[in-house]
């Protein structure tokens, strides 16, 4: 039997398991059990099934029932919930509603939710702590960890300082606030302080460079062990998800001496996410523009760095425009449709932050670190992270109120945007020949 048809059977039998899977995930039962509840009083009790997230006044987290349902809970600001609490939950139960956005955009919170087995929501409750969580499960203890690194940086950094710095190296965007955050999304910034893909690269990176003085395979498992760890710290998101599993790939690659080909874990990495949940791939934003992000960086940073000839190589730069357009030029369709703004000023705003950003998180670990152990010793690394983080929030800001910083266009038929992703098929298909005649052409002429 060739490679390909082989190819092609295992592509039909994903396309079955995560079409039966859809199926079974879609038709939760679930749905329909307090249906007759909503907007009345309800009294539930659960634990507190994620790390609670505090934004403006309220702070939310995902409630589990005793039968399995998973309830979204939005409460008291102030109230010291912690992850595992068992509690009581008293409010008015309502059903998500879709809501509209930008230019008469309508975004399915319905099924946002519904893709996580979510299908109810207190809007505002009181709740009731009735035992705390003992704090061993490895989630309780790397929640609390996170918790205090983020104290750490409040006391040396202060707001908004602290925000963006708990943005980068662990993800917590939430203390930022509305403005902030969409001056980073307007700026083209808005991938650094939500734990994108480039964050967990840095961070892989670090820990194997942290353990490099143990022996090869030591080393390699030990940070495979790190980035599971890390990946639960932040919260597990689409993103990390994705990226944690690429991770994963490399070392195992890098443990059996085999070659590492990142199309082939992206690749592993979707199927093994949409096999878990292929609710995602419809209603997950995150891992949409995360997987086009990935797939435009494989694809089309190399070509594009080949014809970008005129820009100096110090510092990356050549390869930091090409990653930045690549990333870019996948992601419009999807930004626009969900959206309907795409920053026009990103890739300029990318060039005179991003170099800094390695850096920034170095320092930003340094603070919250050291923090565990001495205040003083946590200024210290603060000095140096507050002026870099003082840079970029400078830029952020000078860039997001330009009046060209980004372009937005009305709503548009979901169609379109499987046209341009077809196009986009199409050219990739022809472009690996198109670029090899025009290097070609370029030398002949030189």
């Amino acid at each position: 039997m060739s490679k390909t048809s082989i190819n092609f059977i295992i592509i039909a039998l994903l396309t079955v398991i995560v079409g039966l899977r859809f199926h079974t995930t879609y038709n939760n039962p679930l749905r329909t059990v307090l249906i007759n509840e909503v907007g009345r009083l309800v009294v539930l009790e659960g634990k507190i099934a994620t790390e609670p997230l505090i934004k403006d006044f309220l702070q939310s987290f995902v409630l589990e029932t005793s039968n399995g349902m998973h309830i979204k809970v939005a409460a008291d600001k102030y109230g010291e919930y912690e992850y595992g609490d068992r509690v009581r939950v008293i409010g008015k139960l309502s059903a998500p509603r879709n809501f509209a956005g930008n230019g008469g955009r309508v975004f399915n919170y319905i099924e946002y939710l519904g893709k996580d087995g979510i299908f109810y929501e207190f809007k505002k409750a009181q709740v009731e702590i009735l035992e705390k969580a003992d704090g061993s499960s490895i989630s309780g203890v790397l929640f609390a960890l996170k918790k205090k690194f983020i104290s750490n940086l409040k006391k040396v950094l202060g707001e908004p300082h602290a925000a963006l710095a708990s943005g980068l190296v662990v993800g917590e965007k939430a203390a930022l606030g509305k403005e902030l955050i969409d001056d980073f999304r307007k700026a083209g910034l808005i991938h650094i302080v939500v734990l994108s893909g480039y964050n967990i690269t840095i961070i892989a990176a670090s820990i194997r460079r942290i353990l490099s003085f143990l022996p090869r395979a030591t080393s390699i498992i030990l940070g495979g062990i790190g980035i599971l760890l890390f990946g639960i710290l932040v919260g597990g998101g689409a993103t990390v998800v994705r990226s944690c599993i690429m991770a994963l790939i490399a070392l195992c690659a890098e443990l059996v001496r085999r070659d590492y080909g990142v199309s082939r874990a992206l690749l592993i990495a979707g199927v093994l996410m949409l096999i878990h949940n292929p609710l995602i791939l419809f209603y997950d934003p995150s891992f949409q523009l995360s997987f086009m992000a990935t797939l435009g960086l494989i694809l089309l940073s190399s070509p594009l760095e080949e014809r970008l000839g005129f820009i100096t190589e110090k510092i990356g730069m050549r390869g930091l425009v090409a990653s930045t357009l690549a990333t870019q030029i996948f992601v419009s369709p999807l930004l626009f449709y969900m959206m309907g703004q795409l920053s026009i000023i990103g890739i300029v705003v990318n060039l005179v932050v991003l170099p800094l950003i390695p850096l920034t998180m170095l320092l930003v670990f340094l603070a919250g670190f050291f923090g565990f152990f001495s205040e003083f010793i946590s200024q210290i690394a603060g000095w140096g992270s507050h002026v870099l983080l003082s840079y970029e929030l400078f830029m952020v800001r000078i860039f997001a109120h330009l009046p060209f910083a980004s372009l937005e266009v009305p709503a548009f038929s979901g169609w379109i945007v499987a046209g341009c992703y077809a196009a986009y098929l199409a050219l990739f298909l022809k472009l690996p020949s198109m670029v090899s005649q025009l290097i070609f052409a370029k030398k002949s002429s030189t």
